[in-house]
Order: C-alpha cells, then sequence, then structure tokens
C-alpha cells in the first residue's frame, strides 16, 4: 500500500436504485395498487419506477487521505456511505476498501440502547474485529476522549445526543482501524467537542488513516480534508482540491455567478432584474457595477484601496429607505457590511435613480466575494429595518493583498486585514516589562 499507485477505497461504476412506483392516479386504490406493484416479484416494472441514489461513481482514495464529500440533502452522500460500510448492497458497479474500517454514520447507530457505555465499547471493538486486550488498553483514553466519565455505567439509552456521539466517535476513532468514515459527526457536540475531534481527525491522516469525512460545515471540510468530491443527485459533478470543492458546492447553492477564469472583465453593469431574491416582492433593485476610485469600472481591486459600487433602482417607494453593501467570502459568510445609515444625514433617495456607494480603505484579504444588494425601510432603528428587496447574487469583486501586507499575507476566510508593529519586550523584576 505505500506505492503511489496504490488505494485504502476503489469505487468503480457504482451506482444504488430503489424502487418507487409511479402513478398517475389518486386515492386509496391507486395507493394500493402501488405498494402490490413494489413488492409483487411478477409485476414488471418501468424505468420511471426506479429511483437511483447514486449513479456512475469513479472514484480512488489514497491510503492517508482525508477526502471531504459534500452535496445537498438527497444527493447520495448516505447512500454512498451505507454501501462502503456493507449496510445496503450496490445495484450496479463496486467498491473495495483495503483494511479494517471503523464508521460513525449517525447518531443512533452501532450501540444497543440497553447496554452500558462501557459495555457498547467493548462490542464496538469486537464487531471492528478488535482483541479485547487491546480494546481494555484504550479503554480509559476511550473514555477520556469522551468526557462522560461519570455515566459510562449507564445504559446508553438515556444519554443525550451528545454524549451518545461522543462515545460513538472516541470508539471509532481510538481503536486502531484502517479507515475510518464519518457522517456529520461535527454536527453534535458542544463547540470543545468540535474543536477536539477535528485535532484528532488531523492526526489521524497524519498517522496515515484514511478518512472520508461527510458534513454541512464547509470550514470543517476545507481544514480537515485534502481532497473534496460533490454528489449532485447521485452523481458525481466534481472532484479536486477541498477547498475548492466547498468553493463551488456552496456558489451553486447560493446561486452565484461562476468566476470568469478567462482573465477578462465582467460587463460593466451586471443586470439583477430578473436575479433570484431572498424575500418575494418586486425587483427594486435593477443593475449593479463596481468602480475603482476614478470610476473606472472594474471588478479587480486591492487591499487598502477604495471600491465604488453604483446600484440602479426604480420604484423605491420606502418612506425611510436605506441601501445596504454585504460583502460575502467563499463560505458565503457576511464579512463586511456597508450600510447607508452609517453616515449621519445620509442622502435622500428619488423614487428612482442611482445610488453610489464608496468603500474607502477595503481590508479584506485574498480572494473572491460575492455582493449582495439590500433595499428596505429603515424606521429609525435595526429593530425596525424591513427589507423590501435583497439581490444575494449582485455580482463580484476579485481582491489581492498585493504588498499592503508583508509575509504570506492573509486570505478571504481570515477576516479582516490591519497593518500593524511588532516589538520585543522583555521582562524584568515584577510584573513590569522594559523595551528590548
Amino acid at each position: 500500500m505505500s506505492s503511489s499507485s496504490s488505494y485504502a477505497v476503489k469505487i468503480e461504476g457504482l451506482g444504488k436504485r430503489y424502487l418507487v412506483p409511479q402513478t398517475d392516479e389518486t386515492g386509496r386504490a391507486a395507493r394500493l395498487r402501488a405498494h402490490l406493484k413494489e413488492y409483487l416479484p411478477f409485476t414488471r416494472h418501468e424505468d420511471d419506477d426506479y429511483f437511483w441514489a447514486l449513479r456512475d461513481l469513479d472514484l480512488e482514495v489514497k491510503p492517508g487521505e482525508v477526502l471531504g464529500i459534500v452535496g445537498k440533502n438527497g444527493s447520495g452522500k448516505s447512500t454512498l456511505l451505507k454501501i462502503l460500510t456493507g449496510v445496503t448492497d450496490p445495484t450496479e458497479g463496486r467498491a473495495t476498501l483495503r483494511g479494517r474500517v471503523a464508521s460513525l454514520l449517525e447518531v443512533g447507530t452501532g450501540f444497543h440502547p440497553d447496554l452500558t457505555g462501557r459495555e457498547n465499547v467493548f462490542m464496538a471493538g469486537v464487531l471492528l474485529g478488535i482483541k479485547h486486550a487491546e480494546i481494555r488498553a484504550k479503554f480509559d483514553q476511550i473514555v477520556d476522549f469522551s468526557g462522560i466519565e461519570t455515566f459510562i455505567d449507564v445504559p446508553v439509552k438515556r444519554y443525550s445526543s451528545g454524549m451518545y456521539v461522543r462515545l460513538a466517535y472516541a470508539v471509532a476513532s481510538m481503536l486502531r482501524s484502517d479507515i475510518l468514515i464519518l457522517d456529520e459527526v461535527m454536527s453534535v457536540g458542544d463547540a470543545g467537542f468540535r474543536e477536539k475531534s477535528q485535532a484528532n481527525i488531523e492526526n489521524m491522516a497524519k498517522d496515515g488513516r484514511t478518512i472520508l469525512f461527510v458534513s454541512h460545515n464547509p470550514r470543517a471540510v476545507t481544514s480537515i480534508c485534502t481532497r473534496g468530491i460533490i454528489l449532485d443527485a447521485g452523481r458525481c459533478v466534481f472532484q479536486g482540491e477541498a477547498r475548492d470543492a466547498v468553493a463551488k458546492y456552496l456558489r451553486d447553492v447560493h446561486q452565484y455567478d461562476e468566476p470568469n477564469g478567462d482573465g477578462s472583465e465582467d460587463p460593466v453593469i451586471h443586470d439583477v432584474a430578473d436575479a433570484p431574491r431572498l424575500f418575494p416582492g418586486r425587483a427594486v433593485i435593477r443593475w449593479v457595477s463596481t468602480h475603482a476610485a476614478d470610476g473606472t469600472p472594474t471588478k479587480r481591486f486591492k487591499t487598502g484601496s477604495s471600491v465604488v459600487v453604483r446600484i440602479g433602482y426604480e420604484g423605491a417607494t420606502a418612506s425611510d429607505p436605506y441601501f445596504s453593501v454585504l460583502l460575502m467570502n467563499e463560505f458565503a459568510e457576511r464579512v463586511a457590511t456597508i450600510h447607508s445609515t452609517h453616515v449621519l444625514g445620509a442622502a435622500r433617495y428619488p423614487v428612482s435613480g442611482i445610488v453610489e456607494c464608496r468603500i474607502d480603505d477595503l481590508r479584506l484579504g485574498d480572494g473572491k466575494y460575492n455582493l449582495m444588494i439590500d433595499y428596505g425601510n429603515f424606521g429609525g432603528s435595526r429593530l425596525a429595518e424591513t427589507t423590501m428587496d435583497c439581490v444575494p447574487n449582485a455580482g463580484e469583486i476579485d481582491v489581492e493583498v498585493s504588498g499592503f501586507v508583508q509575509g504570506h499575507g492573509a486570505s478571504s476566510y481570515e477576516g479582516a486585514v490591519h497593518r500593524s508593529s511588532w516589538r520585543c519586550l522583555e521582562p524584568i523584576e515584577g510584573n513590569s516589562v522594559q523595551e528590548a
């Protein structure tokens, strides 16, 4: 398994379909016929009677690789993991896994509710093919990691979901396996457990264990995984670096435009009249454009420079109107809020026209940022604020640190970028310090 051509997991033409008889009829009789059609072996089934949860999947995961699997609900992620762990058989294709496999698919699987935590640890180890002596040697470490020492001899049916998943994860990770399959392990448990388990996964990867990690947490996927795939309607639509997979997935989820990869500028005016809205209603915001400080149309800016955003609008009838420019990073997290009410004595807006927002001293790191434009009625306070039109995908800007700070700079997910000065101070007697 040490050669470059070796693999820990190899998937070839994998597919899984389920019988879901279709009928255009309604009523109890129609439902009964559909039920009989599903279970009678001599019944002829049409192609439309089958639902493919997974189709034509080819994938190879190397030893020591941490693969992130992302996709919307119903995309086939859980079906893939169930096939890999032997819970269900594929309809077509095959999956080959080399080595001992441990998994944590969901809260409630793998443990017997009437057994205590201690008994379930030993039972889970035996099912993994681990000897009692090895389980006994790791037992204290497992209990310590789970943080449920007080309840280890209590039946697990009395555990909270957080206690349950902490113990299940501790068993799966601490008992030696070559391949570890995790499904949304970060979604249950407190912040302390999530940080501890994330560090644990990183250490396991360094030890050469192969990990398949499913999560809706984009930061967890990008920080833990080396590679990522996107599943959509049962098919793999992307394979590549974990960060690229997460960025593409989030762009699809939030309906952001694909980045322009040919080096050319986007159109001067980004027409958003028919763009998706966050809230139903009249489309007041009609177009958006971005410009340099001198008014030159561009979407490329340097950290510390000025950005000018122009918004064309029609039918702004709010009695106390406001406009907002919101900047979102690659994780669809808001990293900047520029609100017209932040300026005292803000301009009055006609019913239709063009409003210009000038952002001085841009403090963002390297990366692509989407513009979200919001319009509504302020009402005198943030509590009284009412959104009347909001365009989540109103354009995009590219930012480069480009010498604003030295060293490794900063990326879009690292927050604001500030210049700073540093000096070394040496301690002297007492609590005071002196300059070096």
